[in-house]
């Protein structure tokens, strides 16, 4: 695996697909109440945060337990959010996935 090579990947095309997604779904960041994305990394996760300008606090970062469990990371977090009380009833969730094969994807999906 070419670390940096996926590093700089993910650098492009998360903020592309985050864009592209609330465009269909008519949204805008503010509008999101909580950012989930894989957790494939602190740095890249903190690379990511700064570049879209998200809040940390409406941004999991779940990994001190688990580290990168590669598709499980995105459920484990979730979990995470909701036991630390971020998640509530009808919250709108932003979750993005990357990384395998240089595959990627985005939701926007409301908690419920």
């Amino acid at each position: 695996m070419d670390g940096p090579e996926l590093f700089n990947f993910t650098l492009k095309v998360v903020p592309d697909v985050i864009e592209r997604v609330l465009l269909r779904a008519g949204l805008a960041k503010n509008e999101i109440d909580l950012f989930v994305f894989h957790q494939a990394n602190r740095y890249m996760l903190e690379h990511l945060r700064k570049k879209l300008l998200l809040p940390e606090e409406k941004f999991v970062v779940a990994m001190s337990e688990y580290g990168n469990t590669v598709s499980c990371t995105i459920p484990i977090a979730l979990r995470e959010a909701q036991g630390r009380g971020l998640l509530r009833r009808g919250a709108r969730v932003l979750l993005v996935g990357f990384g395998v094969g240089y595959s990627w994807g985005a939701a926007v999906i409301r908690w419920v």
